[in-house]
């Protein structure tokens, strides 16, 4: 997943940007597609966060699991909200990030 976003900044849900390469090197990577307008992403946001707090709680440092949030969201101030009010410690690609339009573009609208 590091060769697919290579060069790319990630964020943090704090705003933080990090280089993509490095943060997600030898890891296994979930990419997350989610709105917070979407009610089954509401529902299911809350479990993947617990789930990877536990799996990288538990790993030996660094965790070699990690999740990159594509958002959906209609707007950047929505996609942080969404970020800051449910999701866990993990990785976005930037709202304008041409590689989430694009991927979005082949994608069921969420609801």
């Amino acid at each position: 997943m590091a060769d697919v976003l290579g060069g790319r900044r990630l964020v943090t849900r704090d705003g933080a940007a990090v280089e993509a390469e490095a943060a997600l090197q030898n890891k296994v990577v979930a990419l997350y597609f989610a709105a917070g307008r979407c009610a089954p992403s509401r529902d299911f946001t809350p479990l993947l966060s617990a789930f990877h707090a536990a799996l990288v709680g538990e790993a030996r440092r660094p965790a070699p699991f990690e999740v990159v949030f594509v958002s959906a969201d209609g707007s950047a101030e929505e996609m942080l909200a969404f970020m800051r009010e449910l999701h866990g410690a993990w990785l976005a690609l930037p709202f304008h990030d041409p590689y989430r339009q694009q991927s979005l573009a082949l994608l069921p609208r969420l609801e």
